[in-house]
């Protein structure tokens, strides 16, 4: 699990190409963590629409790799 999905997770199915043989999305509220987000201004990050672009681009990716 990836947990919390910060910047740049994207290149994250490279990182795990070999070493995964599936990935599962989901969208988890921790939100003992809301603080580090606004602390470094990433509040962008906690949003549906992040999460949903960078699912998209993984799922995408993982999919070339022939990840399930």
């Amino acid at each position: 699990m990836i947990a919390p999905m910060l910047p740049n997770a994207e290149s994250l199915a490279e990182i795990l190409a070999g070493k995964v043989d599936y990935v599962m999305f989901d969208r988890m509220n921790y939100h003992y963590a809301d603080w580090v987000y606004r602390k470094y201004n990433l509040e962008d990050k906690m949003t549906d629409d992040y999460f949903d672009r960078t699912e998209r681009t993984l799922s995408a990716t993982f999919a070339k790799l022939g990840i399930k």
